[in-house]
């Protein structure tokens, strides 16, 4: 059996193929472009939420850098007082990274913890987005500037059977309360 290798049985599905993925590609940039400012506004939507959740009431916020370029949120209320210092910080855990927004205020207190990001496994490590976890990180800052898990030695009871998921939020933590130091120095 001869196969047939002329134009039209090489190049035509070629260029058939080729107009195909042209249109599919300017199609997809299309639907980016118009959907791009409404995700930009979701996306806020839920940051500022977020915030809410985290801090104590506020009535503006704006973003800061640290010396070490992390990008972290400060609260004011209507007279331009701080009120807190939210910071986006992650951790490994069983499944990846774990991704944690920790709110602080400035007398000190952890006023607020909400998981932003995580793949850790259902039923056990994605419990750390359960309130009644999240909960036990609202308290002073330690004057040792740590908080651990009872393991560890310290006051956080870690999930049942996901200890590494609760060491991940709890250094996640950790980080933000060493940023919120570092900030507060450097006014």
């Amino acid at each position: 059996m001869k196969k047939d290798f002329s134009f039209k049985s090489i190049v035509l599905p070629a260029v058939v193929l080729l107009l195909t993925a042209g249109i599919i590609t300017a199609l997809l940039a299309g639907t980016n472009t118009l959907t791009k400012d409404k995700i930009a506004q979701q996306n806020e939507k839920k940051q500022i939420e977020t915030l809410q959740t985290v801090l104590p009431p506020f009535d503006e916020y704006e973003t800061g850098t640290s010396k070490n370029g992390n990008q972290y949120y400060i609260s004011k209320a209507k007279d331009g007082e701080i009120i807190g210092y939210a910071f986006i910080t992650a951790n490994n855990g069983y499944g990846g990274a774990v991704s944690v927004m920790t709110g602080i205020t400035t007398d000190n207190k952890i006023s607020g913890v909400a998981i932003l990001e995580h793949g850790e496994t259902p039923g056990l490590g994605a419990n750390a987005a359960k309130e009644d976890f999240r909960n036990q990180y609202k308290q002073d800052i330690p004057e040792s500037n740590k908080l651990a898990v009872t393991k560890d030695g310290g006051t956080i009871d870690a999930i049942t059977g996901a200890t590494i998921t609760s060491r991940a939020v709890t250094n996640s933590v950790n980080d933000a309360i060493a940023l919120y130091n570092e900030v507060r120095e450097g006014k």
